[in-house]
Formats: structure tokens, sequence, C-alpha cells
């Protein structure tokens, strides 16, 4: 059997592998597919969910080259999951901030952290823990991978929780911005 794969352009300049259109799909996780299933905009999110907001920096955490955030950022934007305000008119220079569609978001990547959490890492890689310890703003309990806060019984939602890295993570992070 002899398979064939056609490859594409992006419009990054990448030759990857053509993948299906799903936008016009009925099918609701194929739909959700056509803007998550790219890695840029799922990093990307994740580091405005952190508090990132300016192209720099998120260009330095992610490790993504400038021209793949510029371009996932427009489609963000297209897609009104992200908003660009200005915070300097000379050079001009941008903010990004979540809408209301992207913090919808948050529950997406919480659980694509739990999942990670319980099944990507191998034992003790993290240094004996969690990459990312959660507590719950409002009380103080540490959520492990919680979506009810095991303290109080709130159900956990963006800006809910505060994020504090592995020394693992912390390392890494501290290797990517020099």
């Amino acid at each position: 059997m002899i398979i064939i794969v056609t490859r594409e352009k992006t419009k990054d300049g990448l030759n990857l592998p053509k993948r299906a259109d799903l936008s016009d799909t009925f099918c609701p996780v194929g739909r959700s597919a056509e803007l998550l299933g790219d890695r840029a905009v799922l990093l990307i999110l994740r580091d405005l969910f952190f508090g990132r907001r300016r192209f720099e920096e998120i260009v330095a955490n992610t490790g993504l080259g400038p021209q793949i955030v510029s371009a996932r950022f427009k489609l963000l934007i297209e897609q009104v999951v992200v908003e660009r305000h200005a915070y300097r008119e000379r050079p001009p220079r941008y903010e990004y901030r979540l809408t209301a569609k992207g913090r919808d978001l948050f529950d997406v990547l919480y659980a694509m952290r739990n999942w990670a959490e319980r099944w990507a890492y191998e034992e003790g890689e993290t240094g004996g823990g969690p990459a990312m310890r959660y507590t719950h703003r409002a009380c103080g309990a540490d959520v492990g991978t919680s979506t009810v806060c095991p303290g109080c019984g709130e159900p956990l939602r963006y800006g809910d929780l505060k994020g504090e890295p592995s020394p693992a993570l912390k390392a890494e992070q501290a290797a990517k911005s020099g």
C-alpha cells in the first residue's frame, strides 16, 4: 500500500502535511480542533491565561518565532478570542487580552494541564510534585487537578487559581528567558 501525503506551504513558510478544513463541520470537536489543534495557539493561550500580555514576553516564554506568534495572534483576533490594545503610541506597541470567548477556553486548557500532570511525565521528572501547583485564590487550598476546590467546594474558573511552577519548570523557564 502506498500512501501519498500532499504538503502545503503555510503563511508562515512551513511545509506541512495538508490538513482537512474542519471550519464548516457540524462536529463540535472538529470545529474546535480547527482553532485549538495548533500547538502555537495553545502555547499563546497558556501565556495569556498566566497574565503575559505583551508580544515580546510571549515570544520569549513560548520559544516560538515572532512570525508564528504574529500569525497566530492575527488568527486569534479574527476569531474574537483575543483583543489587541495599544499601550504605547511611539513606537506603537500592543498588548493582547482574552475576550469572553477566549476566557471560556480556560476549562479546555485546564483539562489539558490536568491530563498532562497525570499522564505526560515520568515518575519524579518534575521534582516529585506537579509541574504547576495551583491554589485557590479565595480560600488558599491546593486544588491538585480538581475542577472543584477541595477546600471550599467552589467550581474553579478563569482567574480563580494562583500557579506556582515546580523547580524543574522554573529552571526551564529561566533557561528560555536567557
